[in-house]
């Protein structure tokens, strides 16, 4: 009895020592710790932050590579990609932007002001206008407030809005510049990979596995919009530029006696360009294991061969692309991009 007793008792205590631990300072102590924290993460980087950002995404969008796609879907359920940042945040509470818009946008930076407050999450907040600020509007729906939601297994800040409650609607991801020139270099070889991609003719998509195929789009989409006199065709290129979205098509029925095919598919997903080519997002997605986020640009093509590698923090097996891993376990899927159209000229 008497040792059930003190067992009793270095229990309490225990849990005690536990509770004091963990509310061993007030809200606002805690609150203004995490405030200094983030705001020290954010101006610790010399260099700066290549911040990636879709303001919105919907992950089941053109998703199901079995589903058919209409002629109405395609001209009118069209979604959005994403756009980047470079930002430089300083101790006085400024940032300075270049943003891959244009050719004016990647040199020419624009300085703003930023806070760092805490509620619920610790926010970010660009509080006067900036480069970023072009897409807060009715159409893109992008926030100039953003949510600290921590670090992901590569170390990079992660964050959200408060635009969506449920998850897959945004990615807004900040990546540490490694060194002084990845600031004007980095931004221009974004821009240069986004424009490459935007200007061909007819981009095509095949996810292959050595001999097998498993998607190869055959549609001609851009070719047609570009060459066509039709007002609309002409407004749906504008409309695909602006919003850096790209859906790949495959014809399974080819007879078309009205100019859209009986039975179409097709993947889609949004874009924007990176230093090493494009990032898609939600991705172009075949299925859980076959999605492809990553291309590497390899001449005039773009391509994303997956490997396999496991996250220790979650204990699951990953699929990512492999010039982002280059140790990982090689799978043998990839997925490549290409203009037929210049193909078609060779």
């Amino acid at each position: 009895m008497k040792i059930g007793i003190q067992l009793l008792l270095l229990i309490v205590i225990c849990c005690s020592c536990k509770e004091e631990s963990i509310f061993d300072s007030s809200p606002s102590e805690r609150n203004a710790r995490h405030i200094s924290e983030l705001r020290k993460e954010l101006t610790d980087a010399p260099h700066g932050w290549c911040v990636t950002y879709f303001p919105r995404t919907d992950s089941l969008l053109f998703t199901d590579v079995k589903a058919p796609i209409s002629n109405y879907e395609y001209n009118n359920n069209y979604g959005y990609g994403g756009h980047c940042f470079f930002m430089k945040f300083s101790d006085d509470g400024t940032v300075e932007t270049i943003a891959d818009y244009d050719e004016a946008s990647i040199t020419n930076s624009h300085i703003s002001e930023f806070e760092v407050s805490q509620n619920t999450f610790t926010q970010l907040s660009f509080t006067t206008y900036s480069y970023l600020h072009r897409l807060v509007n009715n159409q893109f729906v992008a926030s100039s407030d953003f949510l600290y939601t921590g670090k992901d297994i590569d170390g990079n800040l992660v964050f959200r809005t408060a635009s969506y409650i449920e998850p897959a609607r945004e990615y807004i991801v900040f990546t540490r510049l490694k060194n002084e020139k990845s600031w004007a270099e980095g931004m221009r070889k974004v821009h240069e990979n986004i424009s490459f991609f935007q200007n061909m003719k007819n981009p095509q998509l095949v996810i292959r596995k050595a001999s097998r195929i498993y998607f190869r789009s055959d549609m001609q989409t851009r070719s047609v919009i570009a060459d066509s006199k039709d007002e609309n065709a002409r407004k749906r290129k504008e409309q695909e530029e602006y919003q850096r979205y790209h859906l790949f098509l495959f014809a399974k029925n080819p007879y078309a006696p009205q100019g859209w095919p009986k039975e179409v598919v097709g993947l889609g997903s949004g874009f924007v360009g990176t230093t090493m080519g494009l990032t898609f997002r939600p991705g172009i997605r075949y299925s859980n294991n076959y999605t492809f986020y990553d291309f590497r640009r390899d001449g005039d093509r773009f391509v994303c061969e997956l490997v396999k590698v496991f996250d220790p923090y979650s204990k699951t097996e990953r699929w990512v692309s492999k010039h982002l891993a280059p140790n990982g376990e090689e799978t043998g899927v990839i997925a490549e991009i290409w203009d037929q159209f210049n193909n078609q000229k060779k």
